[in-house]
């Protein structure tokens, strides 16, 4: 199994997806190795000195912004960013950037459109060239949906809603589309995208704000949820992460 290190600041497991209190400041994240044996964590510095040179490896930042959504997947020097947290996150999310000094997003995903999701990333992209722009496309528009597309179109580039098979090589990383399994639901929560990030035999499952209604579809569908990390549904709402979802993924 390749190495792997999963950086990780504060996965806010909290139900909802109502406004976040304003922002702190990065705390100093765990470093855990993913292995078959229980690991202590080792503290590390949350800023890095880009001069450095990074271990090989996949690292996945989970990024502080209160009760909303923002991973950082780092691997072979290329960046791409899950969510970015609400609309007042951005300054962080860009300064926690400037500090591991990227330069540009290889891939970024707005899992779906609500503001505790893509509300930073009118400020982000602004900043940030993104190369790749994933989003899941529903008739929901709202202000942060148009200030997201707004972002983009200034970068001349355009949104592209993956279909369920298509993948993203990150480095040695594969980004992996799952779901959703059907086109459409009820609640926009449904429409998450899901991925699957796989790097060697180590798999991390990211299901933004998906419920139970589509975590049962995607589980008819045969999709192979099996993961090591699972970024669970909707904070920890009690709508998401069914106990069969938890016995499929089987995340250690």
């Amino acid at each position: 199994m390749k190495k792997i290190i999963a950086l990780l600041l504060l996965l806010a497991l909290l139900t909802g997806c109502t406004a976040a209190p304003a922002a702190t400041e990065p705390t100093q994240p765990a470093t855990v190795s993913t292995v078959t044996e229980p690991t202590v964590p080792e503290t590390v510095p949350a800023e890095t000195d880009p001069s450095e040179p990074r271990p090989e490896g996949l690292y996945v930042h989970f990024i502080d912004v209160g009760q909303a959504d923002c991973a950082l997947l780092e691997c072979d020097g290329q960046y791409a960013l899950i969510d970015c947290g609400n609309t007042e996150d951005g300054p962080l999310v860009i300064e926690y950037l400037q500090n591991l000094g990227v330069e540009r997003l290889s891939l970024a995903v707005g899992t779906h459109p609500h503001e505790d999701h893509i509300g930073g990333f009118a400020s982000v992209l602004h900043e940030y060239d993104a190369d790749t722009v994933w989003f899941s496309y529903t008739p929901y528009v709202n202000w942060v949906v148009e200030g997201f597309q707004r972002a983009v179109m200034m970068q001349s580039k355009s949104i592209t809603k993956p279909k369920v098979g298509d993948t993203f090589q990150l480095g040695d990383t594969t980004i992996t589309m799952l779901g959703p399994v059907k086109t459409s639901y009820e609640d926009v929560n449904d429409l998450s995208l899901v991925l699957m990030v796989q790097y060697g035999d180590t798999r991390f499952l990211f299901t933004g704000d998906m419920e139970a209604i589509a975590e049962e579809d995607l589980l008819n569908s045969g999709a192979d949820v099996k993961a090591d990390v699972l970024k669970v549904g909707h904070h920890g709402s009690y709508s998401s992460t069914t106990y069969r979802l938890l016995r499929e993924v089987a995340p250690t």
